[in-house]
């Protein structure tokens, strides 16, 4: 049975070989590039990893903060209730 989309290419690696290694082997097979340009796609990589890890904790803390504000206005909004209530008696 022949598969239409299977990749013809196959990996060997080294046992001691780590991610980022293989990583920069196949994009140096694949693309065709030197090991120079597949380590600052590796680096850059890295760097959007890393900013969409720190994205997701701002909106984390923005989730957070938006929360606490609008109980903070819930309570707020109860207390004038309270206090016009209060007046009208």
């Amino acid at each position: 049975m022949i598969r239409e989309n299977s990749s013809p290419k196959k990996y060997w690696y080294g046992t001691y070989e780590g991610y980022e290694l293989r990583c920069q082997h196949r994009i140096q097979k694949d693309l065709g590039v030197d090991e120079v340009a597949a380590e600052a796609i590796l680096h850059l990589r890295r760097q959007v990893v890393e900013l969409q890890s720190h994205i997701r904790q701002l909106e984390t803390e923005l989730t957070a903060q938006y929360d606490s504000q609008q109980l903070r206005l819930a309570r707020y909004r109860e207390v004038y209730f309270e206090a016009t209530w209060i007046e009208l008696e």
